[in-house]
Parts: C-alpha cells; structure tokens; sequence
C-alpha cells in the first residue's frame, strides 16, 4: 500500500503543479504550452484517481477478508474481481470475493455430506 499512496501523492502533487504552471502560461500569453499543462493535468489527475480506486479497493478487500478470517460471511464486493468486472462476468481470478475457490470447495463438501 505504501507504494500505491506514494503515486497517488506523486499524481496529485504533479497535477496541482501542472494546474499552477498552465494558468502562469495563460497569464502571459503562452497558449500553445498552457494547452499541453493542461493535459498534462488530466494525465495526471486520471492517474491519482486510478491510484485512489486501487487503494480503496485494497482496503476493501483487507476488510472483506478479515471478517472472513474471522468467521464472518460478508456478502462479495461489488466488483467481485478485476477481472470479473473486466469480463462482464465471464471470467473470475484467484483473488475474487464471490467465486473464490474455498467458497467453490466448501459448496462441493457440502453437497457431498446431504447426498450421503
């Protein structure tokens, strides 16, 4: 997570910078560089929101799976995976909070001990 912060922080602060350089350019004229601080900024700022999500869904996840540690049984998040989201659906990784595999191997036993 510190990494993910540090980007985030990084973005951000490169954003505001950017923001800052783009209206010194207009102020004096200089619209051609203004224009490209300007995208700039949005390079940026997708980039510290992009950091933002993963971070929060990191935290999500860490708390999904301390209450299932715990013995909890949260309901999935929503997306359930990147992947899954990615896929529409189709397909899940191994880090996916409704088709995870003990969820799939405990289903398997359970159905097992009602047949016998």
């Amino acid at each position: 997570m510190p990494s993910t912060r540090r980007y985030l922080y990084a973005a951000a602060a490169g954003a505001v910078l950017l923001t800052a350089a783009t209206i010194n350019a207009l102020a004096h004229g200089l619209h051609i560089p203004a224009m490209l601080f300007a995208f700039g900024v949005l390079v940026l700022t997708e980039a510290a929101l992009r950091e933002h999500r993963r971070l929060r869904r990191r935290r999500l996840e860490a708390e999904w799976a301390r209450r299932c540690a715990r013995g909890d049984n949260p309901p999935p998040l929503n997306p359930c995976c990147a992947l899954g989201h990615a896929s529409h659906d189709q397909a899940h990784g191994e880090d996916c909070t409704q088709h995870s595999l003990t969820k799939f191997l405990d289903h398997i036993e359970q159905q097992h001990r009602e047949a016998a």
